[in-house]
């Protein structure tokens, strides 16, 4: 029996070497590809791609004779994507930002040119935030409002500051229509997005953005507290804050070079 069982998940594993294999050559694949990539025989590797063609999870073009993703497998990946909740891929890894850094971990998502606080996470060190669950905040002068924006079209960027304006909250705000496309840049190139003091006075924030599979930013995290403690260790900060956001990102499916710019 458990030589059977042995040789069912050797068969197991092999396929799914396979199936990784073609996912990541859009091209196709020949079987001598294949067997080279993984290092199984090329007997093996047509006996295992047949019968996963068979079930719909390989496709091969006739004329080319290469082979490809197949459907069933597309369809239980979407499905699989379509299940995972937002909160649930993200507080695990709000509750680590609050954790490593002591402050308080946001999570956020983007509505009608502001955004809306939907979790929040405690950190040891962390002080009362004016921050309700449920409210509404301007996305120019928040970092988790800029952090999701940036990746916007710049239509989308001027709509928005169009109908929502550019007020000003404190002496650090931007308030200009160029400098806070500029500012948007630098998020970008960056990875995270600043504020500093831009909404309150004393208070500070380091933003990421959130990517779902099909490219888009559905929504940021941030460590917020008092300025002096998330700038005594901001580039520590902005460390976690980009790997927690590419984790959550990958865990909703992202892929980086599936990344686009949407209108809102």
């Amino acid at each position: 029996m458990s030589n059977e069982l042995n040789k069912t998940n050797s068969t197991l594993e092999r396929a799914l070497l396979l199936l990784e294999q073609l996912a990541m050559n859009k091209g196709g694949v020949g079987i001598g590809e294949l067997s080279e990539a993984t290092q199984l025989p090329k007997s093996t590797t047509h006996r295992i791609l047949e019968t996963l063609q068979k079930a719909g999870f390989v496709m091969q073009e006739p004329s080319t004779e290469k082979y490809y993703i197949g459907l069933k497998a597309i369809e239980i990946g979407m499905s699989g994507l379509h299940n995972i909740d937002l909160a649930e891929a993200t507080i695990p890894h709000l509750q680590d930002l609050a954790s490593q850094t002591g402050q308080t971990a946001f999570l956020a998502v983007y509505n009608e040119g502001e955004v809306i606080y939907i979790y929040k996470v405690d950190g040891t060190s962390s002080v009362i935030m004016n921050a309700i669950l449920g409210s509404r905040n301007p996305v120019h002068c928040t970092g988790l409002g800029k952090a999701i924006v940036a990746y916007f079209s710049l239509e989308a960027v001027d709509k928005i500051v169009s109908e929502k304006g550019l007020q000003k909250y404190t002496e650090t705000t931007i308030t200009d229509h160029q400098l806070f496309l500029q500012e948007l840049s630098k998020i970008r190139q960056k990875g995270v997005a600043i504020n500093r003091e831009e909404y309150d006075e004393g208070l500070s924030s380091i933003a990421g953005p959130v990517f779902n599979y099909t490219g888009k930013v559905i929504a940021s995290i941030s460590v917020a507290g008092p300025t002096a403690r998330i700038f005594d260790k901001h580039e520590e900060i902005e460390a976690h804050v980009k790997e927690k956001s590419s984790l959550i990102s990958k865990r909703l499916g992202y892929v980086p070079s599936m990344r686009s710019i949407y209108l809102s």
